[in-house]
């Protein structure tokens, strides 16, 4: 066997890692290949392009759609179960409050571990571990008779799920060339409306049914704990799936491991072109992002760890990352606050405003507040006999939501390909602040469901173009570290846009909702400090 070399050779100003055999050189000391030329360095984006699109990336495609439509089941898909199981849990509404956020919580508690476990462990072993904790925990949670065992099961949900949330969009982007990441980023991102299509279909079909089956003289198994497994099933499917595809090769790239970037490329040439050899891959080495060497320094000891992960932070707290990476939180935070926060409390409001029998137009608020109601309001539904039965209404209007959800997604992959990323972004949270706006003032009933969903949706949308944003904008050693730590200000927004409707909602509705859209158009503002592409 021909000896081995590690050597770094000067190529158009920067460094390149060999990780061929030792080859022969010419007089002038150039390594040459076997057909006596001198060998190109290539780019990461030119050997993905050389490497080719097929099997492998539409697996890593539909994976990371699976596993979006997962994360979306598992901090979503609560929303829609609480009012069915606020009975079985003697749930106050500060319970569904906390019920409904909690998830969001530990997703707060453990962004920035996952975000450093994923930029220097492996996209792929973190998305697998945690998914699989994710599904324990998830089960678990099916099982409580309790309110305070169901919130700390569902926190720990939050916590294991807060890695594929974010890891995910790294993994897919690297398999695919920077100028067509965002697009495939928001393509996959179809499921988040596909998520809650499926979570009101299975919803309007499992919750119809009034069945109970007592377990152990414990725990009385109801639809709605059947309803929590079946969310819970994508997640794993998506673990199992994971262990047979590849690790990101820009990864092993950021960590020095050229020839593992190299095999997978390899890998993925000649699943795309029958009949080739890896002799016919062109690419023999590539010009990697980071210095190998720092990149194979690995903390022993709990402190140790601790300061790499602040070292793993660092670079984006400071130039060129700095500003893109504040803006970035900002937009999150700013986006989530107002789909999430008024998102987790739709199916609750629908089910409220559809359960009112109003004889003249209402404003949303006049709905919500009773003036128009004949015998109920507020405290009045609170304080009725128990009844955890939902009008069809609530899973009609979930599934219309998902729906609109899809098809802008779909839209808006399509039109990346023509417009800029950052003006569909500005025209998107522009739009939700205005519905949110127009939202406290109309009273017709179906402009009311138009302008409620077109908030929520442009501003939920508008993630994955953030998420493709910080994908492009940071380099591959902190990516996942600022997708993690962004998406974490996003769920930090969730949390706040949530608790601050149950503070205010039914005291000052109009000034509510003209505090969302406001977050709506601040962010619109926001997003011309980004680069359009």
């Amino acid at each position: 066997m021909a000896p081995s070399v590690e050597s770094v050779v000067e190529s158009g100003g920067g460094r390149v890692f060999i990780v061929e055999p030792l080859a022969a050189t010419g007089g002038d000391g150039k390594e040459l290949s076997k057909h006596g030329t001198e060998q190109k360095s290539y780019t990461f984006d030119e050997a993905i392009d050389v490497a080719g699109f097929g099997r492998t990336s539409w697996q890593v495609f539909l994976v990371s759609a699976l596993i979006m439509l997962a994360v979306l089941n598992e901090t979503m898909g609560i929303s829609i179960l609480i009012p069915a199981a606020h009975c079985d849990l003697h749930l106050s509404a500060t319970d569904k409050g906390m019920l409904t956020g909690v998830s969001f919580a530990g997703i707060i508690l453990t962004s920035h571990l996952w975000g450093y476990l994923a930029d220097t462990k492996g996209r792929k072993n973190v998305i697998i571990l945690s998914l699989a904790l994710t599904t324990v925990c998830s089960l678990a949670s099916s099982l409580a008779s309790d309110f305070a065992t169901i919130v700390v099961l569902r926190l720990l949900v939050g916590m294991c799920i807060s890695a594929p949330s974010a890891t995910i969009y790294a993994y897919l982007g690297e398999f695919t060339k920077t100028e067509r990441r965002t697009m495939m980023i928001s393509f996959a991102s179809v499921a988040v409306g596909l998520s809650s299509i499926s979570v009101g279909t299975l919803g309007w079909i499992f919750l119809s049914f009034n069945w109970r089956l007592n377990l152990f003289d414990v725990v009385e198994f109801r639809p709605w704990r059947l309803l929590l497994i079946l969310y819970s099933l994508p997640g794993a499917i998506g673990a199992i799936w994971m262990v047979f595809l590849p690790e990101s090769p820009k990864f092993y790239l950021s960590q020095g491991r050229d020839d593992k970037a190299l095999a997978v490329l390899q890998r993925m040439f000649l699943e795309n072109h029958r009949g080739c050899t890896v002799e016919d891959f062109a690419v023999k080495r590539i010009t990697p992002e980071v210095d190998a060497e720092d990149a194979k320094d690995k903390p022993k000891g709990f402190l140790a760890v601790m300061g790499s992960m602040w070292q793993q932070t660092v670079p984006l707290l400071r130039r060129p990352n700095l500003l893109y990476f504040v803006v970035c939180c900002a937009l999150q935070f700013g986006m989530f606050f107002v789909s999430a926060g008024m998102g987790l409390w739709y199916p609750e409001i629908v089910n409220r405003v559809t359960s009112a029998n109003q004889s003249v137009p209402a404003t949303i608020c006049e709905v919500l507040q009773g003036v128009h109601s004949s015998d109920e309001d507020f405290v009045a539904y609170a304080e009725k006999e128990c009844d955890d039965r939902m009008t069809q209404d609530v899973f009609v209007y979930v599934i219309v939501l998902g729906s609109i959800y899809t098809f802008l997604y779909l839209a808006m992959s399509t039109l990346l390909q023509k417009i800029r990323r950052g003006h569909i972004l500005f025209f998107n949270l522009f739009t939700s602040g205005v519905c949110g706006v127009l939202l406290a003032y109309v009273n017709d009933p179906y402009f009311v469901l138009l302008c409620f969903c077109a908030f929520m949706v442009f501003a939920g949308s508008s993630i994955s173009l953030v998420n493709g944003a910080a994908v492009s904008l940071f380099p591959t050693h902190v990516r996942a570290m600022a997708v993690c730590l962004s998406l974490m200000m996003g769920r930090l927004g969730s949390v706040a846009g949530t608790n601050l409707i149950g503070l205010i909602m039914e005291d000052s509705c109009t000034l509510t909702f003209n505090v969302f859209a406001g977050c709506s158009l601040l962010g619109a503002m926001l997003t011309l400090v980004l680069p359009s592409r």
